[in-house]
């Protein structure tokens, strides 16, 4: 009882003294920093063997040896101490558990011994194959670090339908611990399939030497190897027999990796894409496992890294039709950009979440060779059912055959400033399950306009097109009947394109369309004699920022409701105010977005007409001084609200604090009074958030110091203050009653982190994302060192560096710490 006390007591003293303890910490690190240097390099080799795993990383497996099965000693089969065993003839064999034995010393049939009275004929030995993983395997794999973390004193077992023999496993240790004997020996067909399907069941973590076990099968295999033609065909089918249709993409990525020695690939989950790069200064998880999550694979290839492509496919066609085939790439998407990690992306805590508009390019345009796509397979052009380009010079006389053999449903050309529109059109006819058709940047017909309308698009985006001043669009009789798209289209976007008002008068009329982006848009005038009458709908999402008034848009809008409104960037905000008296908006739009607009206080009390709003944005629109603003229905219903780049001052800080029920707010790359946080955090937004967003903000650390008592709190990012220390941060975090929900965290500092930051992250086992910002990192803490061992086993971790200067002894001890979880180190 008298440690409980005194316990509670140091941590009531601690939390109040945090401050100052941080600071003084600071000072003494600054004061010693080169001491701590000197220390470091002269106990760094010491401090690597503090990284060790249960068992001293000894792992015995139990396996089938295909030898014994032909003939086995009476000596060996009497030291044998694992088993194989089944009820009868008719059954499957499975491990047998318990002591085994010859009784009297008769290794005979008849004096055998099984704790489960089985008879000898019933049972199979297992040879022990015994592997040092932790020092000689220079791959780790999941499954085994999972086995090795329980510790459970028994031998590794493989389960499932496939066996792995005492030989084979052999092979595989020698190819992942990069054996020069065993990779000196000939590589068969039949072998090559099972040892990538002993990686697929080990669950491999992305790392350089795995890169070494993919070469080294892609040389040994597929270029220099007898047996090659037959890996390529696969008569036996092993592709099907040992793999899931999940578990082939899975497995077979990496040799995108090893394809060319300038060149490696990462899988991006969230776009469904395999990008392909020119490889860099980083330490990333490639996150190819979570190919077997995603149902159509796109391939996304850089204009440079496209050259490079190029150049090694001179020979080598067949091997790259033979991986997208079992990799089973159904597109491809070319751009002048580079992914080179799959990063974890800083979304808005109020969830006002744009989709991506690529941007013009201002390099000169480079090409897609035609030989790319005419040398794919047959089988590979008609899997094709995506095709992206964007900032790429594409010939479209190429795609004529491939149109022709396959079923595209998504297609896209931005900024491809050669290619003439007609050229893309004229293929929506071959195109019957195009659902997803976007042009950029395109001078259109009227021929082109007809052809997108007799289509069955569902998505249509016109971004800055317009139509060709030399033709002339009108509606054709009897249109309902011919214009397929009517009864298919659901979002349409004109952004920034000037096209005729009855061109998209008839767009609008369109029968299930949910999301319309008319932003910056310009009608032309109307060349029909008549115009479609508007009639009641709903929509989910109507986004018309930079708006251009138009009589016609008023009256249309006056039949429908939304739920989602953007009115971004306003030129005149009176122009505007209309949106906010229309009928069917004042009882269904839940979700405003104002951002970007000179609003006044007048401006503001005009959003008391939206009944029902749930989320507004007022990211750079925040008048100046709200003392006069009237209290408003939101103040009691808002559960998000987005004030990002905002100046916070005495005249307007009461206009957050007056919310009653936020559970989201951002405040990110806003400017704050000194001295009014503690009143813009007041009691009631301490007991309601569950997301903040502080990036970007400069903020005292005592400020910061308030957020601790926001219990409920599951999202949080901010910026760490220039002098101060981010393990400070991490400090107060953990005194905090949050310190158990804290499921998303981003930080950004401009000083450096090291092992000491990280370990304070292990006592938030409820965390599921980590991105950290930073200029370096210092390789001072490791004697600290810590395994993880978070509540979600999907985990990642991201850091930013602005200076890359990870060693190989370093990347050890982080992929030690993180080993069981998605970890990426990269130079920003």
């Amino acid at each position: 009882m008298y440690s409980l006390i005194s316990l509670q007591f140091f941590s009531i003293f601690f939390a109040k003294n945090i401050e100052y303890l941080c600071l003084k910490i600071q000072r003494w690190i600054m004061r010693y920093w080169a001491l701590f240097a000197f220390l470091y390099s002269l106990s760094f080799l010491k401090e690597i063997n503090c990284a060790c795993q249960s068992n001293n990383g000894i792992i015995e497996f139990a396996l089938i040896d295909i030898n014994w099965r032909k003939s086995i000693g009476r000596e060996i089969i009497a030291k044998v101490e694992y088993w194989l065993s089944r009820s009868n003839e008719n059954d499957r064999f499975s491990f047998c558990s318990g002591k085994h034995q010859f009784t009297a010393n008769r290794i005979y049939p008849a004096f055998f011994v099984c704790p489960h009275s089985r008879s000898f004929l019933n049972h199979e030995p297992l040879h022990i194959y015994r592997v040092n993983y932790k020092d000689d395997w220079k791959v780790k794999f999941r499954v085994l670090n999972d086995y090795l973390s329980k510790n459970s004193g028994k031998p590794f077992l493989f389960y499932g339908s496939f066996d792995v023999s005492y030989q084979l496993l052999g092979v595989f240790a020698g190819y992942i611990s990069n054996d020069s004997i065993v990779l000196s020996e000939n590589l068969s067909y039949e072998l090559f399939y099972k040892l990538i399907k002993v990686l697929d069941l080990l669950d491999p973590i992305s790392c350089e030497n795995l890169d070494k076990f993919y070469l080294a099968l892609y040389k040994n295999g597929l270029i220099n190897s007898i047996s090659s033609a037959d890996i390529l065909n696969d008569f036996y089918d092993y592709k099907t027999r040992l793999f899931s249709e999940k578990g082939l993409q899975t497995s077979f990525l990496g040799f995108f990796s090893v394809l060319n020695d300038s060149l490696d690939a990462c899988l991006i989950p969230n776009i469904s894409t395999l990008s392909l790069f020119q490889k860099k200064s980083q330490y990333i998880d490639r996150c190819f496992r979570y190919a077997k999550n995603i149902q159509r694979l796109v391939l996304k290839i850089s204009a440079c890294s496209l050259e490079l492509l190029m150049s090694t496919l001179d020979d080598k066609m067949r091997i790259f039709n033979w991986l997208l085939t079992v990799t089973k790439i159904e597109g491809f998407y070319f751009d002048d950009t580079e992914n080179t990690y799959n990063p974890i992306k800083r979304q808005n805590v109020c969830g006002f979440i744009r989709p991506e508009i690529p941007i013009r390019s201002s390099n000169l345009l480079k090409a897609v060779p035609p030989e790319f796509f005419l040398n794919l397979s047959e089988a590979n052009q008609q899997r094709i059912t995506y095709l992206r380009f964007v900032n790429i010079d594409i010939c479209f006389a190429t795609f004529q055959t491939i149109f022709e053999k396959n079923k595209v449903s998504f297609l896209e050309a931005a900024y491809c400033s050669s290619v003439e529109c007609q050229k893309i059109t004229k293929f929506l006819v071959k195109m019957p399950d195009l659902n997803i058709f976007k042009l950029r940047d395109m001078e259109m017909r009227s021929d082109d306009a007809n052809r997108i309308l007799c289509s069955k698009i569902r998505v249509l985006v016109l971004d800055t097109c317009t139509i060709c001043n030399d033709s002339v669009w009108s509606l054709e009789k009897n249109y309902i009947f011919k214009y397929e798209i009517m009864e298919h289209l659901r979002t349409l976007s004109v952004l920034s394109s000037r096209l005729p008002l009855d061109l998209i008068q008839l767009l609008l009329r369109s029968m299930n369309l949910e999301n319309l982006n008319i932003s910056n848009f310009e009608f032309l005038p109307a060349n029909s004699s008549f115009s479609v009458v508007a009639f009641q709908g709903k929509w989910n999402y109507l986004q018309v920022d930079k708006y251009i008034p138009t009589d016609y848009l008023k009256s249309f809008l006056r039949g429908y409701s939304v739920s989602f409104l953007s009115l971004c960037e306003s030129r005149v905000f009176s122009d505007i105010q209309f949106f906010f008296n229309t009928g069917y908006f004042s009882s269904s739009v839940k979700t405003l977005d104002l951002s970007d607009n000179s609003l006044t206080v007048d401006n503001l009390t005009l959003i008391h007409n939206f009944r029902n709003l749930k989320y507004l944005n007022l990211s750079a629109s925040l008048p100046l001084n709200t003392d006069d603003l009237p209290n408003l229905r939101m103040f009691d219903t808002l559960r998000a609200l987005d004030i990002s780049r905002n100046n916070i001052t005495s005249k307007n800080y009461d206009f957050i604090s007056r919310f009653t029920v936020l559970e989201s707010l951002s405040i990110s790359k806003s400017k704050i009074e000194k001295g009014i946080w503690i009143n813009v955090l007041n009691d009631q937004l301490i007991a309601s958030l569950v997301s903040l967003d502080l990036s970007g903000v400069d903020m005292y650390f005592s400020d910061f110091e308030r957020i601790r008592y926001c219990k409920k709190l599951k999202y949080l990012h901010f910026k760490v203050a220039t002098d101060c220390f981010l393990f400070c941060y991490f400090n107060i975090l953990g005194l905090a009653s949050m310190k158990k929900n804290l499921n998303i965290l981003s930080v950004e500092t401009e000083g450096n982190i090291c092992f000491d930051d990280l370990v304070r992250l292990a006592g938030f086992s409820n965390l599921s994302e980590v991105k950290i910002e930073s200029y370096t990192f210092l390789p001072v803490g490791q004697e600290k060192f810590v395994k993880y061992d978070f509540l979600n086993p999907e985990f990642r971790l991201e850091m930013g560096l602005r200076h890359y200067n990870l060693d190989v002894h370093t990347k050890e001890i982080l992929r030690e710490m993180f080993d069981n979880y998605s970890f990426s180190i990269v130079s920003h």
